[in-house]
């Protein structure tokens, strides 16, 4: 009973997110992960196709805390602004405000960090299908102390780098549809 009353309230979002004629057409995302941290910071770009103005109610999906961790830490807001976005969380996810004029394209500021459970980590990005189109373009980065060793990353990086005392791991798409998360574990 409790599942789908969570589900009843969280319909309405689902609903408002893919109702409009708004476009999820770009993410740009740097990923930090430490033993016991991961965090996910970057800008997700969304356009109104549309000559009305646009407040629409989005979901920003988190991985099942059960498994993977609390979240200790969200913000959100509209690049070049500091009003906070978000309506609500949970620990599914987060309802928040996408406000564009006519024709706007904006970038979203997003960041949260999550306390780990274990040496696993995951970003969702498979809710990208319901969109119904791929991302134009969409740049990856994942950043780890040197002395972390990654066992296994869902979707193999493009290129990969040292810096100090850091590894960095990269991924350029275009016409990227995701099949899959990001999953990262290590040791």
């Amino acid at each position: 009973m409790k599942m789908i009353l969570i589900l009843v309230s969280w319909l309405p979002g689902f609903l408002l997110a893919y109702g409009q004629k708004v476009d999820f057409f770009s993410e740009d995302l740097t990923f930090r992960l430490q033993k016991g941290m991961f965090e996910v910071d970057g800008l997700y770009f969304f356009r109104n196709n549309t000559a009305l103005e646009i407040n629409q109610t989005m979901i920003y999906p988190f991985p099942d805390v059960k498994r993977y961790g609390k979240i200790l830490f969200l913000s959100i807001t509209k690049a070049g602004d500091t009003s906070p976005m978000i309506i609500n969380q949970k620990e599914q996810g987060a309802l928040f405000i996408v406000n564009l004029l006519p024709g706007e394209q904006a970038a979203y500021h997003i960041i949260y960090r999550q306390q780990l459970k274990a040496n696993e980590a995951k970003y969702i990005i498979l809710t990208t299908q319901k969109w119904g189109k791929p991302f134009e373009t969409a740049d990856y980065r994942l950043e780890t102390p040197s002395s972390l060793k990654l066992t296994h990353i869902s979707i193999p990086p493009d290129s990969t780098a040292q810096k100090d005392e850091k590894k960095l791991f990269f991924w350029h798409r275009k016409n990227f549809m995701p099949d899959r998360d990001f999953e990262f574990m290590f040791e």
